[in-house]
């Protein structure tokens, strides 16, 4: 749960860092179940530091951590920023180097929020979060595409350039600071970025969409509900499931309520009909834009 002073900032300015939220036994089984997936990853792929890996944390060998997206301190919070939301995944990562500016919602009406947990401790030259605070809302949110580095399709012809350093310091940016422990809550529609780390920087987030509450968040929720219940191409990560969540997770075997709710909401916005509430999704220059069908 937030106290006012959290909800506060998180709804403000799209962030919040959150204090001491795991224990250290806590840490030392995320820790553990991290160490896992990643080995499991390097059966496949071998780490070399030079290329961030990428691995699911909602299977059978990460018990804890995919409980998590059922942990109070998540949910409850995430209710409280958005109402009733949808569970969207866990993840972790393996780090290398700079992460250009960006944000993470697919499109503006598919919003949420990400819990980022760091495993090492992270400073502004160490690959904290920086963020541009406020970017989560209209206007703004859109001015801030408008030209170099903040604009997308610049990015995806730039990668390079936009990961550069002094590219992503030329933004005026606040660094979320964080010790094993914290936990930082961010709105994915609010620009972000990263600067240095090491070439091993360990990061898992639990991830949370709002749910549809209009009909242009609807049209944004089945766009996002056919690519999580649809099998994709997993070859360049085999080691991850080839839905966004695994089927053992699907199955429920806890006979979990709340997942179950989560489970069927997803399975009925995959059924809708593109376009039959009067909106639908398209990518322009590489984003998607929700418009009128």
């Amino acid at each position: 749960m937030l106290n006012a002073d959290q909800l506060y900032q998180f709804n403000t300015f799209g962030f919040v860092v959150m204090k001491n939220v795991f224990s250290q036994e806590e840490l030392k089984v995320i820790q553990k179940e991290f160490d896992t997936k990643a080995a499991e990853a390097s059966n496949y792929e071998k780490f070399t530091g030079l290329k961030t890996q990428n691995f699911n944390m909602m299977g059978s060998t990460t018990p804890f951590y995919a409980s998590l997206l059922e942990d109070h301190r998540f949910l409850d919070a995430a209710k409280q920023m958005y109402g009733e939301v949808l569970v969207h995944g866990a993840d972790a990562n393996r780090y290398v180097g700079n992460t250009y500016w960006h944000y993470d919602a697919g499109s503006y009406e598919g919003y949420g929020v990400k819990f980022a947990i760091y495993l090492q401790p992270v400073d502004a030259n160490t690959g904290a979060l920086r963020v541009i605070p406020g970017s989560h809302k209209r206007p703004w949110f859109d001015d801030l595409d408008k030209k170099p580095p903040l604009r997308y399709a610049w990015v995806r012809l730039n990668n390079d350039q936009a990961e550069d350093t002094k590219v992503i310091e030329s933004i005026p940016g606040f660094v979320c600071k964080s010790t094993p422990g914290d936990v930082v809550a961010f709105d994915m529609r609010i620009y972000h970025a990263s600067v240095g780390g090491s070439s091993d920087r360990h990061h898992c987030t639990l991830v949370y969409r709002n749910y549809p509450k209009t009909p242009q968040e609807v049209a944004a929720t089945i766009s996002e509900a056919k690519e999580f219940m649809t099998e994709r191409d997993n070859s360049n990560t085999p080691w991850n499931p080839k839905k966004r969540v695994p089927d053992e997770w699907l199955d429920n075997p806890s006979n979990n309520s709340t997942r179950q709710f989560w489970i069927d909401e997803w399975m009925k916005f995959s059924n809708m009909t593109d376009g039959k509430n009067g909106y639908k999704t398209v990518a322009i220059d590489g984003k998607i834009e929700v418009v009128e069908a």
